[in-house]
């Protein structure tokens, strides 16, 4: 369940909070290619689960990130970037692309004229490699693929996606491995989207989770269920989604949306919207999974009868921890625990610490932290209603969350919580004229945190009750150490979604333009002229630039990570080899970093041999017993660069 504000906000006010600043939108501040990365990890890490089939942390490969819904890398991210391709701007994208350990890109168009439910495209230039056809005729496109290893094919992957009642395992060219219907009750509404699969090592199987409180279980391998039935969790929706204003604003709006999406009869774009707004559903958002444990993590709503009320309707969310057991014949999901929320929670729940504990934002503005039996181990209220999922670090206890205007950064030091960090967003020149008239820089969506800094979007706009109404839009990275802004351009259209990063270091959007189609729609319903243009669908691929600055990056991280690794080598030896992992993918994206960089003319080719022997011997000593060896040969590559 989410706050239910969100859409009434944007109805009521978007005319006047939007129509001063898209008049003469402020344009983005410049900023040079961005120094050196100075933040280094401290003490031991949290060390990542390993299973053969769980691919590597160095790409997006579910709708968060990984099982635990991280929103983390564990490349550096490009520090320069500008707008490069797009791809398929016809179609209208929920959630953002994942990608295989080549860079393919595989992402689900939301209600798509064509009927296809499932694309890939290629890296280099955005074109479609395949597609797998729609063959359900229900409600499409809200699921990110999740992409896996498969260990009976060293070397191969396969990416598993779920439609309405229909769920698939495909390889990588396209092929299908499986493709078995799901035994849930159709309704032909938005309560068909699957939200979301996740790997569960103990029974080797796929979950989905279905918007009408259902979750499956099929063997990872043929796709048979391995429940007798679904189990359906015991919330009820949520209110619908009803305004004065909607009989006025609807036409405008699916007129807007008309080019992109191809909604089933009965549903509107304001039905979307609400969706996303936790309006009239059991559960919009992901779920977590626990790989050491097993456990489910599901935030939907709670059962009816904890409102106080018994009518049908839930009014509190709910955070469900849930277990798949065998009871000697066959498996069955039980409830372990569920803590419910006053008015709802907007926010994915994230896993990170090795006692099990998760992360969940409440309907006002506090960012919780919860024990593995649903109950709370600290609060810290940031101030604002958080969105979307909270991204957790591996290192130094740091967990990143976003509300509709900032980004802030909490430490947790194990039995409490510390705001340490609120990050500077001060991105586009705003006139006293429109500053004046309520016009401020904002954020627009989740981090993706990388091991160099951290990827945001950002625009300029006025809000209403904490949430950001933009004008333009915009990709930066943050500095991890100062929160500042370390590079940033311009955009059009953005992401409900996440930023979703490729094995390149790049971010790829898939464009949800929801909020400025908003702005648009209203602003021709009250006469007013905007100056901003149609709006774009499709995937847009930042393409990296300089990459002797991405080169440059990853040997600091790596160098700051080797030190560190080395001196608490004693203390946790699982987190040293963990590092170990990780400072060998920043070796590896380096190189395959450099014939671009010498290419564009960035790198010398005898320079790059001089780095790249350096690397050579860092990697002879990724050892625990030698890491301080290793250490020195990265930072000899960092302080090649002057800045």
């Amino acid at each position: 369940m989410k706050q239910t504000t969100y859409i009434v906000s944007i109805l009521m006010v978007l005319a006047v909070a939007t129509g001063s600043c898209t008049k003469a939108p402020p344009g983005p501040k410049h900023f040079d290619p961005p120094g050196k990365t100075t933040w280094a990890p401290e003490g031991c890490r949290l060390v990542p689960s390993t299973d053969p089939v769980l691919p590597a942390r160095n790409a997006w490969r579910n709708l968060h990130g990984d099982t635990a819904n991280s929103d983390e890398v564990s490349i550096a991210l490009a520090p320069v970037f500008s707008p490069g391709w797009v791809a398929e701007p016809n179609l209208m994208i929920n959630t953002g692309p994942t990608f295989d350990d080549q860079g393919n890109l595989y992402f689900s168009p939301l209600f798509p004229y064509e009927s296809v439910a499932l694309i890939s495209l290629d890296p280099i230039d955005g074109s479609r490699r395949w597609a797998i056809e729609d063959t359900t005729g229900v409600v499409t496109g809200f699921m990110a693929p999740m992409v896996l290893n498969d260990p009976d094919n060293p070397g191969e992957q396969i990416v598993y996606f779920g439609i309405g009642d229909r769920a698939l395992a495909v390889r990588t060219d396209g092929s299908i491995v499986w493709d078995v219907q799901v035994d849930i009750p159709l309704t032909g509404t938005l309560d068909d989207f699957v939200l979301g699969m996740n790997y569960l090592p103990q029974a080797d199987a796929i979950v989905g989770l279905v918007s009408q409180g259902f979750v499956y279980v099929l063997d990872r391998v043929t796709g048979s269920p391995l429940l007798d039935a679904p189990f359906e969790l015991p919330g009820e929706k949520t209110s619908p989604y009803v305004h004065a204003l909607r009989p006025l604003v609807e036409p405008q709006m699916d007129a807007e949306f008309a080019p992109f999406l191809k909604f089933p009869e009965g549903i509107h774009t304001l039905d979307w919207a609400g969706f996303l707004a936790g309006l009239g559903a059991k559960v919009t958002n992901h779920f977590a999974l626990d790989l050491q444990s097993g456990r489910l993590w599901v935030a939907g709503t709670a059962p009816d009868a904890e409102d106080g009320n018994e009518d049908g309707i839930s009014e509190l969310g709910a955070l469900y921890g849930l277990d798949l057991v065998w009871n000697g014949s066959k498996y069955e999901i039980v409830e372990v625990c569920h803590r419910s929320f006053q008015g709802g929670s907007a926010s994915t729940p994230t896993l990170g610490g090795d006692d099990g504990r998760l992360y969940v934002g409440d309907a006002v503005g506090n960012l919780l932290a919860i024990d593995n039996s649903c109950n709370d181990i600290w609060a810290v209220n940031i101030g604002a209603q958080i969105i979307g999922s909270i991204g957790v670090s591996s290192d130094n206890g740091e967990v990143y969350a976003s509300t509709g205007t900032g980004i802030v950064r909490v430490i947790d030091q194990g039995t409490s919580g510390a705001l340490s960090l609120s990050a500077d967003l001060d991105v586009y020149d705003i006139s006293p004229e429109l500053l004046s008239l309520g016009c401020i820089n904002m954020n627009l969506n989740l981090v993706t945190i990388g091991a160099n800094g951290i990827f945001f979007m950002a625009g300029a706009g006025t809000t209403m009750e904490g949430m950001g109404l933009p004008a333009v839009t915009g990709v930066g990275q943050l500095d991890r150490q100062t929160g500042q802004v370390r590079y940033f351009v311009d955009s059009l259209d953005g992401t409900l979604s996440v930023m979703n990063v490729g094995p390149d270091g790049a971010v790829y959007i898939g464009h949800s333009a929801l909020r400025r189609g908003m702005a648009r729609a209203l602003t021709k319903f009250l006469l007013y002229r905007l100056s901003t243009p149609q709006l774009m669908g499709g995937v847009r691929k930042w393409t990296p630039e300089r990459l002797d600055l991405l080169i440059r990056d990853a040997a600091c991280a790596a160098s700051a990570r080797a030190l560190n690794a080395f001196n608490n080598a004693v203390a946790c030896p699982a987190s040293a080899e963990a590092d170990i992992q990780q400072i060998q993918t920043l070796i590896d994206q380096s190189r395959s970093s450099s014939a671009q960089a010498i290419a564009d003319g960035d790198l010398a080719a005898a320079d790059w041999t001089t780095l790249d022997g350096h690397f050579t011997l860092a990697e002879a000593s990724l050892a625990p017993g030698t890491l301080d060896t290793a250490a020195g040969h990265l930072q000899m590559v960092c302080d090649f660069f002057p800045i």
